[in-house]
């Protein structure tokens, strides 16, 4: 070898360690390539040779005059390579990518409001729904039965299971009619003297039973008030009629 080929290939090394620019590996089994890219021009190092000469020296490694560098290519455009190549690549989590333990905890349930108990309920075929949840409504269910002489549905609802079936013993609820029909104007004032004083000194209230209470009308302002005394019992989830006299 003379001289020059050897000062042309020690350049040539040289460049490869400096100037390498792009690296092309095969894959596996086969031999390994290095191809280097010059600049043309470059005359301190000795490489005047034409644009696409290819110099290969003795480790296969592959030396190329270029008239311009291959530009590097940025972060952007390898991934947009990639995800054109379908090598885009996808995390795959063995356990949740968050710490279950720092999310907030999940809101309570929003409460319903309570339904509005209706007292009284008129269904479309005619028949009546009476309701009571404390002594008050079964008042007004019976002042508004006895006002209206509408009997029926207070019978069947608003007595307690004792005094419906006392009545059903004396002949049912035209007995029962007969009766308030009988005194209809003596339980009128009777039960609007007790509803307007329902909360008053008027209105002494006793515990007959855990269940049961009485409530009794103070009669001194007005002695010719024929009945007195009612009582409610607690029943069925509501309250009801039990006795009055």
């Amino acid at each position: 070898m003379n001289f020059s080929a050897c000062t042309t290939e020690f350049f040539l090394r040289s460049i490869i360690i400096l100037l390498t620019s792009a690296i092309t590996f095969c894959g596996i089994g086969c031999e390994q390539t290095k191809t280097v890219h010059v600049k043309r021009g470059a005359g301190m190092l000795g490489l005047e040779g034409a644009i696409g000469q290819d110099t290969v020296l003795e480790d296969g490694s592959h030396v190329v005059v270029v008239d311009e560098l291959p530009k590097k290519k940025t972060a952007t455009e390898k991934a947009a390579a990639a995800k054109k190549n379908n090598k885009v690549a996808v995390p795959v989590y063995t356990t949740p990518p968050y710490s279950l333990a720092s999310l907030p905890p999940a809101p309570a349930p929003k409460k319903e409001p309570p339904k509005e108990l209706k007292l009284r309920e008129e269904e479309r075929d005619g028949s009546i729904t009476l309701r009571a949840a404390m002594p008050e409504h079964v008042m007004a269910h019976f002042l508004e039965a006895v006002k209206n002489q509408e009997y029926g549905p207070f019978y069947s609802q608003m007595l307690s299971d004792e005094a419906h079936q006392a009545y059903e013993r004396a002949g049912g609820e035209a007995v029962f009619v007969e009766w308030a029909g009988k005194n209809r104007k003596e339980l009128l004032v009777f039960l609007n003297r007790m509803g307007s004083n329902w909360s008053g000194s008027e209105v002494v209230t006793e515990r007959v039973s855990a269940l049961r209470m009485r409530y009794r009308l103070d009669r001194r302002n007005l002695p010719d008030i024929r009945f007195e005394v009612i009582e409610i019992i607690n029943e069925h989830g509501g309250v009801r009629l039990a006795l009055v006299r």
